[in-house]
């Protein structure tokens, strides 16, 4: 079975412009069979990227910060498909999106 993650980037997570278009999106992948799972970012504890390059000297791939990212980096690997819902302000993604993906996994 095809896994697949949506993060909605959208501040007003379901009631935005941006669920209006990925909600039935992600409908369409389970009817197709999909395990679909949708995060909405704005629920998420997430820190920002210190630089202290523990993820890259001390423990390669492990941040030492104990927030969301700690459940996210397993659902990342996992999913066959990842989803970025983002509204967009001005000239890019939402902040919080870019926070994330900043994390990821090195």
């Amino acid at each position: 079975m095809l896994k697949v993650l949506a993060l909605n980037a959208s501040p007003k997570m379901d009631q935005s412009n941006t669920a209006l278009i990925l909600n039935p999106f992600l409908e369409g992948l389970k009817e197709g069979g999909a395990q679909v799972e949708l995060l909405h970012i704005r629920n998420l504890h997430i820190n920002s990227c210190t630089g202290e390059f523990h993820c890259w000297v001390k423990q390669p791939g492990q941040c030492y910060q104990q927030d969301d990212m700690q459940h996210l980096y397993p659902k990342l690997r996992q999913a066959d498909i990842l989803v970025l819902a983002t509204p967009v302000y001005v000239d890019g993604i939402a902040g919080p999106l870019k926070t994330l993906l900043d994390l990821q996994s090195p």
